[in-house]
């Protein structure tokens, strides 16, 4: 046994003491709420995460769905130790696919219970307020009831200036999109009945991280209230704010918008235009700096194009994990772009003989290969959910 399963077995027994009368009455009779916690490297937050939930909801039959992305980091094993001891806590661990709000959804759609709640691994969501959100929807006149960071009701903690900048620009982005009208549509602590979400599932896109406002502007005639949160500090761990996020948020929203079809066309379009940029770059590099022949330089800008495509789209939208996750899929990328490599040639070669002017004919080459691209990338590169 290493000395991170020492750890581990000695904060699951912590758990076990602190909450030994409330985990042998919480095993037995219906669960009343599903508390549904989507983590990605999480691991030294549960125990206490699971240790504040059972202080404070002694009186509600609850169960604890942890949905876990595959983390390196050994959260998985964590859920699983407390699970053995605590039948209230379940672990779905997910191989192979990434994101906060298709796992949201996923721990959703494998509750029983009439209630279901999301709500963030790292400690910064207080457990208390799952009494008031409990206690609301009892009552029968909400169907969402969302805990709010808008400076009205909550706050947002010790976020730096620039998270609450982008925050304020997404809700503006969202409300642009469709009637919100909540103040905080993009909160991360929200619960609501769970016949809400089997009705509404096939109509959400499942993207990005705010699977909250994926639902409110799939049905907005939703009985909403909010209750005020003050976010507390995150003391383990790391923000999962990054460029991704972003991305995955704007893609959500153009799915709305257009369609999901159109949304993930869009979106690729986006990446398309860079890709487009970086293979005129290297074609005038090669062709004219070098003295490349026009069929060389070509292939290699044709090449570099689907590099890029392809890179872009790692980055910014799928997210294999592991140290080679890069290469995973490059090559069987690069392998099906083989024909439209060469359609590339055959079309510059073509246009120049009709009469077009080489940067045309070229350019021409480049867009056909580009959306040649958009297969492989749904296939290799993930847009498809």
């Amino acid at each position: 046994m290493t000395v991170v399963d020492l750890i581990n077995a000695a904060q699951v027994g912590h758990v076990r003491r602190m909450h030994g009368e409330s985990l042998r009455s919480g095993s037995a009779g219906a669960v009343e709420l599903s508390i549904v916690v989507p983590t990605y490297n999480e691991r030294d937050n549960i125990p206490e995460l699971v240790e504040r939930v059972s202080a404070v909801m002694e009186d509600v039959a609850w169960e604890m769905i942890v949905v876990d992305d595959d983390s390196p980091d050994g959260t998985a094993r964590q859920a699983r130790m407390l699970g053995r001891h605590d039948p209230r806590i379940r672990l779905i661990r997910r191989i192979g696919r990434r994101g906060l709000a298709s796992a949201c959804l996923e721990g959703m759609l494998a509750s029983n219970a009439p209630f279901v709640a999301v709500m963030d691994g790292d400690l910064q969501h207080d457990p208390l307020l799952l009494r008031g959100m409990v206690a609301v929807l009892r009552d029968g006149r909400t169907d969402l009831i969302v805990a709010s960071r808008s400076p009205a009701a909550g706050s947002t903690g010790d976020w730096p200036e620039y998270r609450e900048t982008a925050r304020r620009l997404a809700i503006r982005a969202a409300r642009a999109v469709g009637s919100i009208a909540l103040s905080d549509p993009l909160s991360g602590y929200f619960a609501l009945r769970r016949e809400i979400i089997d009705g509404i599932a096939p109509h959400l896109t499942g993207a990005g991280s705010k699977l909250l406002l994926d639902i409110l502007l799939a049905v907005p005639d939703l009985r909403l209230r909010e209750l005020p949160l003050a976010l507390g500090s995150r003391m383990r761990g790391e923000s999962k704010f990054s460029p991704r996020v972003v991305w995955d948020y704007g893609v959500m929203l153009a799915e709305h918008r257009v369609g999901p079809i159109s949304g993930r066309l869009l979106s690729y379009l986006l990446i398309a235009a860079v890709a487009l940029i970086v293979h005129g770059g290297t074609f005038w590099l090669f062709h004219e700096l070098y003295g490349l022949g026009v069929g060389k330089a070509q292939l290699i800008a044709g090449t570099i194009l689907c590099v890029a495509t392809y890179g872009l789209q790692e980055w910014l939208s799928y997210r294999r994990s592991g140290p080679w996750r890069w290469y995973l899929g490059l090559l069987p990328f690069l392998a099906t772009r083989t024909v439209g490599l060469l359609a590339t040639l055959l079309i510059a070669r073509w246009l120049v003989a009709l009469g077009f002017g080489m940067s045309v004919s070229v350019f021409a080459g480049a867009v056909a290969l580009t959306w040649w691209n958009y297969d492989a990338v749904q296939r290799y590169g993930g847009f498809s959910r």
